[in-house]
């Protein structure tokens, strides 16, 4: 058989269903993951009974609890997460060798060699599916078809606990009469741009003009018809396939809106030395900066400039930094999260090849020195001053800044 199966993998409501897991008095209740009960914060996952109100991943808490004032919040364990989705990624290899994970939630799987095997392709679904219940106490979706694209749009038909299979000679049809709203990558944005051609349903998009959307909308039209057409890679990656990253880069939200200069440069600084870190241990650099803003509006800034040679440690990488954020940074208003990231990554042994970037053999005595405290004690156990103005994540009050200082001077803060 020359069709190629690919499944996606869609762990239902996961963080949510894993917080139910270990906290059982949870079940039935509209929780949301992460956030918290003053409005704070984004909610990173919502429970089936939360998004019965509208919740949504990624709407900030306030507006959660304006839509569900009984909403109970939930503070997110990342490591929780990993262990679980670490577990279920290994099971998976007990029906294909073509496994690819895009996410803490979901992954990618050529059956193609394997599915007559089990049953067909609803068989190995189910058997899949059974096999995450037995280990984990948790469901998953599964959509399956003849690319990734198509396999990602039938998990999202039948949530949650559900299977969908559109076969290659089904697509067509499938795809004729679906809003444009419900295809992968189409934003409100996008759809409002569409629906301005007059085109609402994926037939429609399908059928369009090429050469007018991309005048409109650049490779991006372009794409969109592919979209349409139920048009995509079958191409499932492991590990050792995997294409290098191109970027990297950290971000963090205030717990409290911040418009002092002084703590959000330290906030910045702390990123950049994340962001190094990262960097060292993957043995890359790249060469160009970045620095974004998101105020309390929500609106967000991304300033950044490319670089004459390539950085890899947070002492070339800050100035950079400070500059960008001086260039875009409007004085006085509030700030809500910060990001330092780095683009245009190459390993370190290649820029030696091309001798383009002047690096030790060995990361430099200081740096690996902070690397490896970090590495016993945690992320937090050294760093550059800037760094001190935040306590446990919070910025320091300026009677205790006011303090650090007089006894910074006094040189007591060694003691």
């Amino acid at each position: 058989m020359n069709e190629r199966i690919i499944f996606h993998l869609d762990m239902d409501q996961f963080f949510a269903a894993v917080e139910m897991l270990h906290q059982p008095h949870l079940r039935g209740l509209p929780i949301a993951v992460g956030g918290n009960p003053s409005g704070r914060g984004v909610v990173v996952t919502a429970s089936y009974e939360a998004r019965r109100f509208g919740i949504r991943s990624g709407m900030p808490a306030a507006e959660a609890l304006r839509l569900c004032p009984q909403i109970v919040f939930v503070h997110s364990s990342v490591s929780k997460y990993c262990d679980v989705s670490a577990r279920i990624f290994k099971s998976l290899l007990e029906f294909t060798d073509r496994v690819e994970p895009v996410s803490v939630d979901e992954a990618y799987m050529d059956v193609t060699d394997t599915v007559w095997k089990d049953g067909g392709v609803q068989g190995l679904a189910m058997k899949i599916k059974r096999r995450i219940v037995e280990s984990e106490g948790l469901t998953s979706t599964i959509g399956a078809g003849p690319n990734r694209l198509v396999a990602k749009i039938a998990s999202g038909m039948n949530k949650p606990d559900g299977f969908t299979y559109i076969p290659a000679d089904r697509v067509e049809d499938m795809f004729r009469d679906m809003p444009v709203g419900d295809l992968h990558g189409v934003g409100k944005a996008t759809q409002r741009t569409l629906e301005s051609f007059g085109i609402r349903t994926a037939g429609q998009l399908a059928e369009f003009p090429v050469d007018i959307l991309k005048r409109r909308m650049g490779k991006f039209g372009e794409e969109l018809v592919r979209i349409a057409r139920g048009e995509g890679s079958d191409k499932v990656l492991v590990p050792d396939e995997q294409p290098e990253e191109k970027s990297m880069g950290h971000e963090h939200t205030f717990s409290q809106d911040i418009s002092d200069p002084v703590l959000l440069l330290g906030r910045l600084h702390l990123l950049c030395e994340k962001v190094a870190r990262r960097l060292r241990s993957a043995r890359m650099a790249g060469c160009t900066v970045a620095v974004r803003i998101r105020y309390r509006g929500f609106e967000t800034v991304l300033h950044g400039c490319k670089l004459k040679r390539f950085v890899q440690h947070e002492m070339d990488i800050y100035p950079v930094v400070e500059k960008l954020f001086h260039e875009s940074y409007r004085r006085g208003e509030p700030v809500r999260l910060t990001g330092v990231h780095v683009a245009e990554l190459i390993s370190v042994s290649e820029l030696r090849q091309q001798e383009l970037f002047v690096v030790p053999a060995e990361p430099d005595d200081l740096s690996q020195a902070c690397d490896e405290i970090r590495d016993l004690y945690g992320e937090r156990a050294i760093g550059f001053a800037s760094g001190v103005f935040f306590s446990g994540g919070r910025p320091i009050s300026n009677s205790r800044r006011t303090h650090f200082y007089s006894a910074f001077s006094r040189g007591s803060w060694l003691r």
